[in-house]
C-alpha cells in the first residue's frame, strides 16, 4: 500500500506554501484517501476552463523537472516507477495523468462526493474554494442552516485572516455585505440555501464571474422543505450555467442509488473511515458488534449480565454509560426530542458518579440567567450536559468548548448534533426513534424508526480523527434491553449491513463504473421522494418564473411531477390534492392575474410572465395570502404604525400561524395544552395590553380581542389564540423584560423563544418588502413608517430595543441580547466604544471569553488605557461617536452669571445647588460629587470611586456607579424643570467617559466648594 500524499505535494497543483503551511499546521501533513483521490482524480483543484472548455489544472510538464521521482499527476498503476519514466516526455506525462474518471470529466463538470462522517469530505470543498481564490476566481460555499453558514464563515476568516481572502457571509438575518456579493466584490462566500435561491431570483447576473459552488450538507435533498429548494437550485445551475462546476459533499443518502441517477454528475463515493468504527448491540453486559471498515466481527464486556433486570432500559443505560465514564471516554447520547434530552440528562445525574467540570460551570455561570443555564449547572456538577435547539449559542459554546477540553464526558442531545459539528466522542448511544413531521409541517409530528442512513450518520459522530490522539476505534450502541429490542435492531439495520460478498463492496479507489453497477443491481433502493403540496397557488407562481409560460407547458409540466410520470427529468414528486389538475391551473391562474402578480406578454399575448410584484413575493416566498393580508392593510391604514400593531399583523397572517410555537415546556406534565383555560387568558392578557396602550380602536385587533369590557365571545379557531400568545412574547422578546422572566411567563425555553423571533423578523422584513413596493420609500408622509417596519425585523432578530441594534448589526458570537443591555447600562453603544475599551475592563461587564471575542474583532487603537490626565484625541470626526465625546470636541461651557454654576456645601450633604436650584441628592450621591469635585476636570477611574465610596463592600460594581450618576443628573433636570437647553449641559459638566470613569469637567470659576463654618 503507497505511503498518503503529503499536503505539501498540493504546492505542484498550483496552491501557495502559504496555504498548504495553513492546512498542514491545522489538519495534518497528510491527506486522508478521499482527499487525495479528490485532488488526484477528480480536479478539485481545477480553477477554470480554457478555449476548449476544458477544466485547467496545473500541466505535469511544469513540474516534472522540479518534483522528478515523486508520484504527483500519476495514475495508481505507475506507483512504484521513477519520475524519468513517466515525466521526460511533457505529452506522455500528461496523457498517463489522464485516468479514465478525468476523462468522464470532459462531458461532466460536477462532482458529488457522498463518504462517512470524518472522512474529511469537508477538507475537499475548502480545498477546492481556496484554490479558485488563489486563481482570481470566485465560489459560492452552500449550508442549510444559518448556525452551520456562522460557523464555516468564522473557520474561513480565523484559518484565511493573514492571507488577503475576502471572504463574506449572506443569510437571512446577515444581510450587511449583499451589495459587495450583487457587485462581485468577493472572492469566497458563506451562503444558505434560501439566501443563494433569493439571489438567484433577484439578482440572477450575480454568478457571471462565479466558477465553484460548493453545496454542503447535500443529504438534506431528502428533506421535505429543503429538498425539492435544492433540487430547484442544481436543476437552475445546469441548465443557465452549465459551465459553472458545483462539488456536492454529503453524508450517506437514503436514497443513494436513485439519486446519483437523477443528478448525473461525476461521483466520489467511499464507505471507508479515518478511524475504525465498531457497531453493535449490547445485550446482558457484552457488547456484540461488526467493524465498519473490515466487516470483522467481536465482542466486550462492558458489565456482568446480573447487574441489569431484563426489560429494564434504565439498567442498560446505567451500567453502559458508568464504563465509559471509568474509561474516560466522552460519550454521545441521541433522543429523539428535546423533552427527552433533559429528561434522560438528569436521571443519568442521579445515577452515575462522574468528575464535576469545574471550568465550564465557572464560565456557564457568568451568562444570562434561563432555565437552561440554571439545569446545565446542575448537570455539569457531574460532567454532563445536553445539547437541543433550546439553548443559547452562547451556552451550546460552553457545552462544545467543554467536551472538548475534556471536562463533559456525557451529552445527551437531538440531532442538532447529527450535522456539521465536530466533537471527539468516543462512543455514541442511539434509540430507536425519531420524531419527525410530514412534509416540514410541524403541527402533524410523529415518531418513526431510524433509516439507515439515518444510523450512519448519526452513529458517524463516534471516533473522530484526532491526530493528536490517535484514536483507534469508536463505537455505535444499541442498547437491546430485551430480546424484543435485539430482535428489532438486526432487523432495522445490522441485516442491512451484510453485504453478499464482502469483497465486492466499492472502495474509495474504485473506478466509478464499478460504483454504478454495484448500485442498478441493488433496484429496491431506486425511488423518488414525495411531498404533498399544499400551496397550489405559489407553487404554480415559482413554475411560471422557471420560464414554464404558456398553458400548455404548464399542464405538461404538472403532470410531470406526479408519481404517474416515469422519466427522472425531476427527483421529487409532488402529491397534489386536487383531482383536476387542468382546471386547478386555470382558476389559480386567473387569481395571479387578477392581484397583478402574472401577466401575459404584449408581443406573445400566449406567455405568462411575472409582474415585478410577482418577483418579489416569488423570491421572498412568502405566501399569496399573506401577501394580500399585508398590501390590503398597509393601503387602508390609517394613523400611526405601532411595535404590537405591526407584530399582530404579522402573527395573524397565514406565514405567521405556521412559524411554530412549542407546547408548554416545563411546569407542566404533557405535550400539549391542558383544557382551554390558556386561550383566555392570553386573550385578556393581550386586551389589557392593548387597552394599555391606548390602542383599542386599531383595526387589526377587533376580530380577535373583545375590547369594550364585555365578556368575551368571539369564536376563534386554536391558531387564533397560538397568534395571540405568540404577539405577547415578540412584545416581551423586544422589550425590556430578562429572558429569564420571559421564559416563565410563557412556559417556553429562550432557544424557541429566539427562534420565534428570528423566524418573526423575516416576515417583518417581508412586510417592508411589500410597503416598498407600494411605494412607501418615495412617500415622505410614509418613509418614517417603513424605516420603523425595518427596523421592528432587526429588533425581532436580536431581541434588543431600538438603542441596542449598532451592537447587534458588529454580529460578534455570543455578544447577546443581555450583553448588549450590559453594555448600553455602561455607556458602551458602539464599534469604537469596544474598540477604545481596554479588555481588563471588558472583562468586568461581560464574560472574560466574551470579552477576548470582542478585542480580537476590534483590537485597541490606543494603548491598553489612559493615563490619569491624559484625554483621548479626536479621531474620524464624521464617524460614529462614543457616548459621550472625548473632551477636545466639546465646546467650553460658558457662564454668563456671576455665580457658579455648581454648589458643594461640606455641611449639606442633602443637596447641592445647580444653577441657583436646589437639588435633593443622596448621601452616596453626594460623596461622589465631592470626590469628583476634588480632581476637577480629571479622570477618576471606576476603580479609586468603589474603594473612595464602598471601600470593602464585595458586592459593589460599576454599574452602581453609573446608576448614582445617571440618577443625579435626572435630579437636576427635574430641579429645572427639564428645561431641553440644560440637558447637553448636565451630561456634559456630569461625564461618563468610556472605559476609564467618571468626571467633573468644570470650570474652576463655575464650581464653589464650601468646607468651612
Amino acid at each position: 500500500m503507497s505511503e498518503s500524499m503529503k499536503i505539501v505535494k498540493l504546492k505542484n497543483y498550483g496552491i501557495p506554501s502559504y496555504i498548504v503551511n495553513i492546512w498542514e499546521k491545522h489538519y495534518s501533513p497528510y491527506l486522508l484517501p478521499l482527499q487525495e483521490d479528490a485532488v488526484r482524480n477528480y480536479g478539485i483543484l481545477n480553477y477554470g476552463e480554457n478555449k476548449e472548455g476544458c477544466m485547467l489544472y496545473t500541466p505535469i510538464e511544469e513540474i516534472d523537472s522540479r518534483f522528478r521521482g515523486n508520484d504527483i499527476g500519476r495514475s495508481r498503476n505507475d506507483i512504484g516507477r521513477s519520475g524519468n519514466d513517466i515525466g521526460r516526455d511533457c505529452r506522455v506525462a500528461s496523457l498517463l495523468a489522464m485516468t479514465e474518471r478525468e476523462v468522464a470529466r470532459n462531458n461532466n463538470n460536477n462532482l458529488l462526493v457522498i463518504a462517512p462522517t470524518s472522512s474529511g469530505k469537508t477538507f475537499i470543498g475548502e480545498m477546492a474554494a481556496i484554490a479558485q481564490a488563489v486563481h482570481k476566481k470566485k465560489t459560492i460555499y452552500l449550508v442549510p442552516l444559518r448556525s452551520l453558514a456562522e460557523e464555516k464563515y468564522h473557520h474561513f476568516k480565523d484559518l484565511y485572516a493573514d492571507c488577503d481572502i475576502n471572504i463574506l457571509i449572506s443569510s437571512r438575518d446577515r444581510r450587511e455585505y449583499d451589495k459587495k456579493i450583487i457587485r462581485g466584490d468577493y472572492q469566497a462566500v458563506v451562503m444558505v440555501y434560501e439566501k443563494f435561491n433569493y439571489f438567484l431570483l433577484e439578482h440572477p447576473d450575480f454568478l457571471r464571474d462565479v466558477s465553484l459552488v460548493i453545496i454542503d450538507e447535500m443529504q438534506m435533498i431528502h428533506d421535505p422543505v429543503r429538498g425539492p429548494l435544492l433540487e430547484e437550485i442544481i436543476t437552475y445551475l445546469k441548465k443557465n450555467k452549465p459551465e459553472l462546476k458545483i462539488i456536492g459533499l454529503s453524508a450517506y443518502l437514503d436514497n443513494e442509488a436513485g439519486f446519483l441517477n437523477w443528478i448525473s454528475a461525476d461521483s466520489l463515493l467511499s464507505y471507508q473511515r479515518p478511524v475504525e468504527l465498531r457497531k453493535g448491540l449490547v445485550r446482558e453486559g457484552t457488547f456484540k458488534y461488526i467493524t465498519h471498515n473490515s466487516y470483522c466481527c467481536g465482542e466486550e464486556t462492558f458489565f456482568a449480565p446480573d447487574e441489569v433486570r431484563d426489560n429494564c432500559y434504565e439498567d442498560y443505560l446505567e451500567k453502559t454509560v458508568s464504563y465509559f465514564v471509568k474509561k474516560d471516554e466522552p460519550t454521545l447520547l441521541f433522543f429523539p426530542t428535546r423533552k427527552d434530552t433533559r429528561k434522560w440528562a438528569g436521571w443519568l445525574a442521579e445515577q452515575i458518579d462522574a468528575p464535576r467540570a469545574e471550568n465550564a460551570i465557572f464560565e456557564l455561570s457568568r451568562l444570562e440567567e434561563t432555565r437552561c443555564r440554571d439545569e446545565l449547572l446542575y448537570l455539569l456538577e457531574k460532567g454532563i450536559a445536553y445539547h437541543n435547539a433550546d439553548l443559547s449559542w452562547e451556552e451550546r459554546n460552553v457545552v462544545e468548548t467543554y467536551l472538548r477540553k475534556g471536562e463533559i464526558k456525557l451529552i445527551c442531545a437531538t440531532t442538532t448534533l447529527a450535522m456539521g459539528v465536530n466533537l471527539p466522542f468516543k462512543n455514541v448511544i442511539l434509540s430507536l426513534n425519531k420524531y419527525t413531521s410530514n412534509d416540514g409541517d410541524h403541527r402533524n409530528g410523529y415518531f418513526t424508526s431510524l433509516t439507515v442512513a439515518d444510523i450512519e450518520n448519526m452513529g458517524g459522530r463516534a471516533g473522530r480523527l484526532n491526530q493528536k490522539k490517535g484514536e483507534d476505534f469508536g463505537r455505535v450502541i444499541f442498547l437491546a434491553h430485551s430480546l424484543l429490542s435485539e430482535t428489532v435492531v438486526q432487523n432495522l439495520y445490522f441485516n442491512a449491513l451484510k453485504p453478499v460478498n464482502p469483497a465486492e463492496i466499492p472502495r474509495v479507489n474504485d473506478p466509478v463504473w464499478k460504483y454504478r453497477f454495484f448500485l442498478k443491481s441493488d433496484t429496491k433502493t431506486l425511488y423518488r421522494p414525495l411531498k404533498k403540496e399544499k400551496n397550489f397557488t405559489n407553487f404554480l407562481l415559482k413554475a411560471i418564473a422557471k420560464g414554464i409560460n404558456t398553458g400548455e407547458k404548464l399542464d405538461n409540466h404538472f403532470k410531470e411531477l406526479t408519481s404517474d410520470f416515469k422519466k427522472d427529468d425531476h427527483y421529487w414528486i409532488f402529491n397534489f390534492k386536487e383531482d383536476d389538475l387542468k382546471a386547478e391551473i386555470k382558476e389559480n391562474l386567473e387569481r395571479l392575474i387578477e392581484h397583478n402578480l402574472v401577466d401575459y406578454g404584449k408581443k406573445d399575448s400566449e406567455k405568462l410572465f411575472l409582474t415585478r410584484t410577482g418577483i418579489l413575493i416569488n423570491s421572498r416566498g412568502i405566501d399569496i395570502d399573506t401577501y394580500l393580508l399585508f398590501k390590503g392593510y398597509l393601503e387602508n391604514k390609517k394613523g400611526k404604525l405601532t411595535n404590537l400593531e405591526l407584530i399582530t399583523l404579522l402573527t395573524k397572517s397565514s406565514e405567521g400561524k405556521n412559524i411554530p410555537i412549542p407546547f408548554p415546556q416545563f411546569n407542566q406534565s404533557t405535550d400539549c395544552y391542558y383544557k382551554d383555560d390558556w386561550k383566555y387568558y392570553y386573550q385578556d392578557k393581550m386586551a389589557e395590553l392593548v387597552s394599555d396602550r391606548g390602542e383599542d380602536g386599531k383595526e387589526i385587533y377587533q376580530d380577535i380581542l373583545e375590547l369594550n369590557g364585555e365578556d368575551c365571545d368571539l369564536d376563534l379557531e386554536t391558531d387564533d389564540y397560538l397568534s395571540i400568545k405568540k404577539a405577547l412574547i415578540l412584545y416581551d422578546w423586544i422589550g425590556s423584560k430578562e429572558i429569564k422572566e420571559v421564559e416563565e411567563e410563557y412556559r417556553i425555553y429562550s432557544g424557541a423563544i429566539r427562534k420565534l423571533g428570528e423566524g418573526f423578523s423575516w416576515l417583518a422584513d417581508s412586510l417592508a418588502v411589500v410597503a416598498e413596493d407600494l411605494g412607501w420609500s418615495k412617500k415622505e408622509n410614509k418613509k418614517e413608517e417603513l424605516a420603523g417596519i425595518k427596523i421592528l425585523s432587526e429588533k425581532l432578530a436580536w431581541g434588543v430595543e431600538e438603542k441596542g441594534l449598532r451592537l447587534a448589526r458588529l454580529h460578534i458570537p455570543g455578544l447577546s441580547r443581555n450583553y448588549i443591555k450590559v453594555l448600553l447600562r455602561e455607556g458602551y453603544n458602539n464599534k469604537k466604544c469596544l474598540r477604545e475599551l481596554p479588555e481588563e475592563e471588558l472583562s468586568k461587564v461581560l464574560p472574560k471569553i466574551l470579552a477576548e471575542r470582542i478585542k480580537k474583532r476590534f483590537p485597541a487603537v490606543l494603548s491598553s488605557s489612559f493615563t490619569k490626565d491624559e484625554k483621548p484625541k479626536a479621531r474620524n470626526p464624521k464617524g460614529e461617536t462614543c457616548n459621550l465625546p472625548p473632551a477636545s470636541r466639546i465646546p467650553q461651557l460658558v457662564s454668563f452669571n456671576l455665580q457658579p454654576v455648581l454648589q458643594i456645601d461640606i455641611h449639606r450633604p442633602d443637596r447641592i445647588i445647580f444653577e441657583g436650584k436646589e437639588v435633593k441628592v443622596t448621601t452616596i450621591g453626594f460623596s461622589l460629587i465631592y470626590l469628583l469635585a476634588q480632581h476637577r476636570g480629571q479622570v477618576v477611574n471606576y476603580e479609586n470611586i468603589l474603594k473612595k465610596l464602598w471601600k470593602e463592600e464585595d458586592y459593589a460594581i460599576y454599574t452602581q456607579i453609573n446608576y448614582h450618576i445617571c440618577r443625579i443628573r435626572k435630579d437636576i433636570s427635574k430641579a429645572i424643570n427639564n428645561k431641553s437647553r440644560y440637558v447637553k449641559k448636565i451630561r456634559n459638566i456630569f461625564k461618563t467617559v468610556s472605559g476609564r470613569g467618571l468626571m467633573l469637567d468644570i470650570k474652576e470659576k463655575e464650581l464653589e466648594q464650601i468646607s468651612s463654618p
